[in-house]
């Protein structure tokens, strides 16, 4: 699990915009609201 720890502490040191093109697919507002909530983007 070490691994997705350093990525979700990297990506949390430098915030990045990402755009969605699916926006209507129930799964993508899904991971955007947890991505969101765990300050990752």
């Amino acid at each position: 699990m070490a691994f997705i720890e350093n990525i979700k502490k990297r990506a949390k040191e430098d915030i990045k915009t990402i755009v969605l093109p699916e926006a209507e697919d129930i799964r993508v507002l899904e991971a955007t609201r947890t991505s969101f909530k765990r300050a990752i983007c």
